[in-house]
């Protein structure tokens, strides 16, 4: 609102435009209760006798200057460059017996002047533009015939509804005054500085929960920096009713909600067991946990959910609390189910062109069996497709690659938890990931449609189908292996088929994969078109496992981890990741938190005031948190890891394959990864604790095409050892 529009505003000034004066800067006093200063530690209300006090004027000096000038150094450097411009009038009024003048509006120009007029008297300093003239006429208006509560109305048209705001903390203390001591009812003040009822009265109930914090444990601890946090929270309906807090009353109900939330507010003392087991107070504090507003969001979010909220009062970790429930994924799975009903009802008003029925009828199908899977599965999180094995007690034992790309007979044998294949460029490792990745997905077609995105570099899923059944050729592609102890297999076949029915316009081929575990057999047949979605035919689609193939160019995606970050938030694997990344990487990390509109991570670090882009920070990061976000939804699965190194620094790869060792265990994952580095493969196998859960496989180019030189952890520690061989030259 503009001051001079403002009637409130008009009338106050109009009492001071006959009396426009020029004074010298001595016979000018700073507001000693300046509501710009009340929130300083050293601020003190004094009466208009004590103004001239010289220790009055110098500590009012010193809190309207503000560490090294930084409340004035906007002004000083103005008035060197520009002059002194009479943009806003500063308004004065008389002490009693006429002996000088204070200072009602316009306390940091005149504390500007002085500070220059006193650096110009003793040091001699340029003044720039300003006219050394100034010093003894300062033009004023000298305000008069108003009373206190006019004095704050005027202050509060500047610094709450006009355009040179104060702080919150100051805001409200000046409208609390008006209503407690002046005695101004709600409807007073809001017709006389132009804010709204809602404003007034979040001000008024945020200083009366300060003041119930100040009347606690912790009151002490209470500074200005907060009140931002007392005024967010007296805006949370969930917050208030947990507090049984009463709007009309200003009031908190529930004592022991009340004083574990001003806990969090504050520095906890930390007890010490002394070494006769007698516990005492040793001097040291936990911090604070709810620091910023946004703290108090999640914490409303917290206290809704039981289990989350006990998490919170035995560990004092309010992200970990958040993450600890299924608060994440139920927000996410609300908003979109919204969003598709919403989406739906659009659609139902329009009339649909037929080439968009295709689309719908793929939609519909993925809906229903949505529905069907919530209805008969109590998992959520992740989407999940069938598997045969929802536990494992062994993973691969032996993989054989029949025919795939350019490998053909290829046996890997000695298989463990961690399993290094080494090679150098272009020897096939990437091809013999792709193979065991397939028999995991067995007759699912997605399984190869990825495989076929990773190598053509398609940033998206839409892949070009032509270029797709190109690269496939005449070749069927066949793998096998055990799997839990039990014979696994699948085999991919392109050809043309001769049924009538098929729209051939559009018809480019059809892939049939058969696969096979244990007694179990099953095929899918897919029918791939130009222009249109592609047609699948199977009685059912199973995977043998959980399995992810994580790549250098899947990395470039983060969009693709978000259901992968929600697995990680039900399984609480999230902690173990932070604390990781916090002991190796940035001791400053909090959190790292998905945002649901743009779907990226964002890093909540002590160094920065707010959250920062998880791209802002190193490759190496990125990849680290991203590389272990996947290990929840692979749980008693495959994990397919291609160019371990890529991204990462040396010194990073001795504790971060420590890292992803323990991440293997607790999720019971086996892990393959490929590494053209000798200096990566040996810093990595030098770091798995046990080498019974290693072995260690040589891509080598022999007479008989592509093998693999298979070692078990052991065997290859004591060549390492005994004689610094290259794994990657195994013979």
């Amino acid at each position: 609102m503009n001051d001079q529009n403002h009637p409130e505003q008009d009338s106050i000034e109009a009492r001071a435009t006959a009396n426009q004066r020029r004074v010298s800067l001595r016979n000018l006093f700073l507001d000693p209760n300046n509501f710009r200063i009340i929130h300083e530690p050293d601020q003190k209300q004094v009466s208009d006798n004590e103004v001239k006090n010289r220790d009055v004027m110098h500590r009012t000096l010193r809190l309207v200057c503000g560490d090294k000038n930084q409340g004035i150094q906007d002004l000083i450097d103005s008035f060197k460059t520009n002059g002194y411009l009479r943009v806003d009038q500063i308004l004065v009024r008389e002490l009693e017996g006429g002996n000088g003048y204070v200072v009602v509006e316009g306390n940091r120009r005149i504390a500007a002047l002085k500070h220059l007029q006193n650096e110009y008297e003793s040091k001699g300093i340029d003044l720039g533009k300003l006219n050394p003239e100034i010093f003894s006429q300062v033009p004023v208006v000298l305000y008069v015939d108003a009373d206190e509560v006019h004095h704050l109305t005027l202050m509060a048209l500047k610094h709450i509804s006009g355009n040179k705001k104060w702080g919150e903390w100051n805001q409200a203390q000046l409208l609390e005054q008006l209503h407690m001591i002046h005695g101004l009812d709600e409807e007073e003040i809001c017709k006389r500085i132009g804010i709204s009822k809602v404003e007034l009265r979040r001000s008024l109930r945020a200083l009366a929960l300060v003041t119930e914090y100040k009347k606690s444990d912790y009151g002490d601890q209470f500074n200005e920096s907060i009140f931002p946090i007392f005024r967010h929270a007296v805006r949370s309906a969930a917050l208030k009713n947990w507090l049984d807090w009463e709007d009309k009353s200003r009031q908190i109900n529930n004592s022991i909600n009340r004083d574990f939330f001003f806990s969090l507010l504050s520095r906890e003392p930390m007890d010490e067991q002394d070494d006769d087991g007698s516990v005492g107070f040793g001097g040291q504090f936990k911090e604070p946990v709810i620091t910023r507003r946004d703290d108090i969001d999640i914490f409303a979010k917290v206290i809704a959910d039981q289990r989350a909220l006990e998490y919170l009062k035995k560990s004092r970790d309010l992200n970990g609390a958040y993450r600890s429930s299924d608060i994440v994924f139920s927000e996410r799975q609300e908003a979109a189910v919204r969003s598709v009903t919403a989406e739906v009802d659009t659609l139902a008003q329009l009339a649909i062109s037929p080439q968009n029925v295709p689309g719908l009828e793929s939609v519909r199908g993925k809906l229903q069996s949505i529905i069907e899977r919530a209805r008969t599965s109590g998992l959520v999180g992740v989407e999940q497709k069938a598997v045969f094995r929802d536990r494992v007690d062994a993973h691969f034992s032996e993989i054989h690659v029949q025919r795939y790309r350019g490998l053909a007979g290829l046996e890997m044998k000695k298989l463990s938890r961690i399993n290094i294949i080494a090679g150098i460029n272009n020897s096939g490792k990437t091809s013999l990931l792709e193979a065991i990745y397939l028999l995991a997905r067995q007759n699912d077609l997605d399984g190869l449609i990825e495989v076929m995105r990773r190598r053509g570099k398609v940033a998206t899923d839409q892949l070009d189908p032509e270029w797709m059944l190109e690269q496939l050729g005449d070749d069927s592609l066949s793998i096998d292996g055990m799997f839990d102890q039990l014979p696994a297999a699948v085999n991919i076949e392109h050809r043309i088929e001769e049924d009538s029915s098929i729209d051939r316009t559009r018809y480019l081929g059809s892939i049939d994969i058969n696969s096979n575990f244990g007694t179990t057999t099953l095929h899918s047949i897919n029918r791939i078109y130009k222009g249109q979605d592609r047609e699948t035919h199977a009685d059912s689609l199973r995977l043998l496992c959980p399995v992810i193939f994580s790549s250098p160019f899947f990395f470039n995606e983060p969009h693709r981890y978000t259901s992968f970050y929600h697995k990680s938030v039900q399984s609480k694997a999230l902690p173990d990741i932070f604390k990781f990344l916090q002991e190796n990487l940035v001791p400053t990390l909090e959190d790292i938190r998905l945002t649901d509109e743009r779907q990226r991570f964002v890093v909540i670090d002590r160094r920065f005031s707010s959250g920062v882009d998880l791209s802002c920070y190193g490759e190496g990061l990125q990849r680290m948190f991203l590389l272990s976000l996947l290990f929840a939804s692979a749980q008693h699965g495959i994990m397919l890891i291609d160019e371990f190194e890529n991204a990462l620094h040396y010194h990073l790869i001795e504790p971060f394959s420590r890292f992803i060792y323990d991440l293997a265990k607790k999720f019971n994952v086996q892990v393959f990864l490929t590494s053209h580095s000798k200096e990566c493969i040996d810093t990595f196998i030098n770091a798995i604790p046990e080498s019974d859960d290693l072995s260690c496989h040589a891509i080598v180019n022999t007479n008989d095409g592509i093998r693999t030189r298979d070692f078990s952890g052991s065997a290859f520690k004591k060549l390492l050892e005994a004689g610094d061989v290259d794994l990657r030259g195994a013979q």
